[in-house]
């Protein structure tokens, strides 16, 4: 269920220049320290290069890992941000609709939308921005038509991870049983409702939490399409054992924890199962034991989103987000609960702490930009 907090903050025209609001850092850190949001005036609009005005952007743990410094994408830092500062602008995806292009772009116009092409070329905390051309990829109207922003802004990272995690590892098919721990992030979420739609069962493992709380968990993601929900300290009961022995060869394991969790969810993989880790919240590593590999013969895989996107672009990229957003259109698919925080119009001051709270790690937060 979204939360919505209403501000408005109007794209400011003076004479020929666009002025905007945007959180920058100018050196790494913890996000609610380094993040200050700036009034900023935009670069003028050249041949090559488009104006868009944000509609919704995401924020996602890898963006607060680069604002730390610890991320492989380093934001792009420079003076042509803010006059006179090196800065670069937070958050790594969303949506925008352009409203300005100039003479040498011929495959734009104003009214589409469109999403960054790569991690860490431009921030989209930011109400407007300019960008070249070749920095955003367009989504065409018959993809998203009957999705709301936030959908379509939100479709790069966790349902894109989940959609190719089902499809390039284990060579599932209906029936086939899935283990996965974070079952309640983004991709997890995601995960239970793609499997769903392709016939592949779920075995969905969350951090313990209050019995009213586990409950209310267990329900959401059952409505998702989960199969199996268990706590995480149930993982090496007997109970579980026998539970996960009786339901068939489990072919698939995700990981996005790492550590002694990743450990307790391997064991319960079938003979020539693999498993794939695309994250490591507890910042542990992955541990497997060799009687895994000689007596079971699991295979250990790693998967980074940003790594396919460098691989793969054209018709297979576009099949895949055409999939994700008529499941959406089609009610197949839900984005995650976020906490949405509306940037419209606030003082620098107000604007500054509601990007404080967006940051804080914990629940998950978007900005929409009415």
């Amino acid at each position: 269920m979204r939360v919505l907090f209403s501000f408005r903050i109007p794209l400011v025209q003076f004479r020929r220049s666009l002025w905007a609001q945007a959180a920058v850092y100018s050196e790494t850190g913890d996000a609610a320290s380094v993040l200050r949001v700036v009034r900023r005036q935009l670069p003028e609009l050249n041949q090559d290069s488009v104006v868009v005005k944000m509609l919704a952007a995401p924020v996602n743990p890898s963006d607060l890992n680069q604002i730390e410094g610890t991320y492989p994408v380093k934001g792009h830092f420079s003076e042509a941000i803010l006059e006179g500062e090196r800065v670069a602008v937070g958050g790594n995806e969303g949506v925008g609709v352009v409203t300005a292009i100039g003479s040498g772009v011929c495959d734009l116009r104003v009214g589409d939308w469109v999403v960054p092409r790569r991690a860490g070329e431009f921030g989209t905390w930011c109400t407007h921005t300019v960008v070249g051309r070749e920095q955003v990829l367009g989504v065409p109207l018959e993809w998203r038509q009957g999705v709301d922003a936030l959908t379509v802004g939100s479709m790069k990272v966790n349902p894109s991870t989940a959609y190719r995690l089902l499809r390039d590892f284990g060579h599932l098919g209906p029936g086939d049983w899935v283990i996965q721990n974070g079952a309640n992030s983004g991709v997890g979420r995601a995960v239970i409702q793609m499997a769903r739609a392709l016939g592949v069962r779920t075995i969905n493992v969350v951090r313990d939490r209050s019995p009213e709380e586990y409950g209310s968990l267990v329900r959401e993601l059952r409505l998702l399409g989960a199969d199996v929900v268990v706590r995480d300290t149930e993982l090496g009961s007997e109970s579980f054992r026998a539970q996960v022995r009786a339901l068939g060869a489990v072919k698939l394991g995700l990981n996005c924890v790492g550590g002694r969790m990743a450990l307790s969810m391997t064991k319960h993989l079938s003979a020539g199962a693999t498993l794939a880790s695309y994250g490591g919240m507890s910042r542990q590593p992955v541990v497997m034991p060799t009687s895994l590999l000689l007596f079971k013969d699991i295979a250990a895989r790693g998967f980074w989103m940003n790594r396919w996107y460098e691989r793969c672009e054209g018709e297979e990229r576009d099949s895949m987000w055409r999939g994700i957003l008529e499941m959406a259109k089609e009610g197949r698919f839900v984005t995650q609960p976020m906490r949405i925080s509306a940037w419209a119009d606030v003082s620098l001051d107000e604007a500054q702490a509601l990007v404080r709270t967006a940051v804080a790690w914990g629940a998950k937060h978007a900005f929409v930009f009415p």
